[in-house]
């Protein structure tokens, strides 16, 4: 069969608009503008993303079995779910994106016959704070279902050379592909800083800690809800802007509610607008215990802003030679300090955003993050 009537496949197991998401789609505009036959499939048969693949005219299919957890029957369910998928497409090659989709996806690609399978990780689940049981049985799943993958690409070197350590071997290749963002077009985008605070409800002489992350575990943000606590008790004029949403999301308010913190803590829920509100902020916050590559660390950076991250991921790489702050997984008190030493030094913040915003320009083009995908896609 003729290459060009094969499709090419973008899997990834959720529609919930995240960092995955946005590259996916970012990847799938690509490979649509350059003609080449693109199809991308996620779970739940409706959701953000396939709304806006619907809009952009990219071809998407809903995956009704797929899902986050690990759950034997489900699990088995999407795996003949993609069998038959795969075995009526014959596609070319599959791109898989995250944990369960590159354990269940490669087996199911090696059962329908699929030539080339690629696996890209965010970010290896066994890295996040859960019972060492779990996290050994993410490393054998690892392990194992890499024979099924001709190509693992990670977004970052220490997820490299972790996989490496671990013998995590795929049949052909193990490459790093940073995420990336196009900065000119992200900072065009931008609302200003008073329309964004007007927008928020927020005084606009306020210093405002900003942090864009779905309340997932991973996220980190209970214990961040500590951290604004502890700040605001030492300084009462700073104010801390959350966005995103997530599963989560009820227990956080809660949590906040229960801190007292609802006059100076706003989560603002889902905004699908949340990378146009970057100059509301003064500084920017990554609380993560456990990080892939970050989207929305680079937006902050490509905005100029001053970063401070938790040690993880991909986070100490971006952020090298002066570019950001880097602090301990869970160190309140270094955390708070850090961000209260900014917020105290306009002149310090500027000098990270400046570092952080060249930083971003020099190392991490969305363009070439694209090109390199799709050069292993067509090869």
């Amino acid at each position: 069969m003729d290459k060009k009537s094969q499709p090419i496949l973008l899997l990834a197991t959720s529609q919930d608009w995240g960092g995955v998401q946005v590259f996916l789609f970012d990847l799938a505009k690509e490979m649509k503008g350059r003609d080449l036959p693109v199809i991308v499939c996620a779970g739940k048969p409706e959701g953000e993303l396939g709304a806006r693949c619907h809009e952009a005219g990219i071809e998407f299919i809903g995956l009704e079995h797929m899902m986050r957890d690990i759950n034997p029957v489900s699990n088995l369910l999407a795996l003949f779910e993609l069998v038959k998928l795969f075995k009526r497409l014959n596609p070319q090659v599959v791109h898989l994106n995250s944990s369960m989709m590159g354990a269940v996806g490669s087996l199911a690609a090696t059962v329908a016959g699929v030539k080339n399978t690629v696996y890209c990780i965010g970010g290896w689940v066994f890295n996040e704070d859960i019972p060492s049981w779990k996290k050994n049985l993410y490393i054998w799943t690892e392990k194992i279902s890499a024979r099924f993958k001709d190509t693992i690409i990670v977004v970052h070197p220490g997820d490299e050379e972790l996989a490496k350590k671990l013998k995590i071997k795929p049949k052909k290749e193990l490459i790093t592909i940073p995420n990336g963002i196009r900065a000119n077009i992200f900072l065009n985008n931008l609302l200003t800083r008073e329309e964004v605070r007007d927008e928020l409800g927020i005084d606009k002489t306020a210093t405002i800690i900003g942090t864009v992350a779905n309340a997932y575990p991973p996220k980190n943000l209970f214990w961040y809800l500590e951290v604004c606590k502890k700040i605001h008790d030492r300084d009462r004029q700073i104010f801390f802007v959350i966005i995103g949403e997530g599963p989560q999301f009820a227990e956080l308010k809660q949590k906040r509610d229960a801190l007292g913190a609802q006059d100076y803590v706003l989560l603002t829920g889902r905004r699908m607008d949340a990378p146009k509100l970057y100059n509301a902020f003064d500084v920017f916050v990554l609380p993560s215990s456990k990080e892939g590559m970050s989207l929305t660390l680079l937006e902050a950076m490509a905005a100029g802003l001053a970063c401070v991250a938790t040690d993880v991921g991909a986070n100490e790489w971006m952020l090298k030679d002066g570019a950001g702050i880097i602090v301990p997984v869970n160190d309140s008190e270094e955390m708070s300090n850090q961000i209260l030493k900014l917020c105290k030094d306009e002149n310090l913040r500027q000098e990270i955003g400046a570092k952080a915003k060249e930083s971003v320009n020099k190392r991490f083009p969305l363009q070439d993050t694209l090109q390199r995908h799709i050069d292993v896609l067509i090869r």
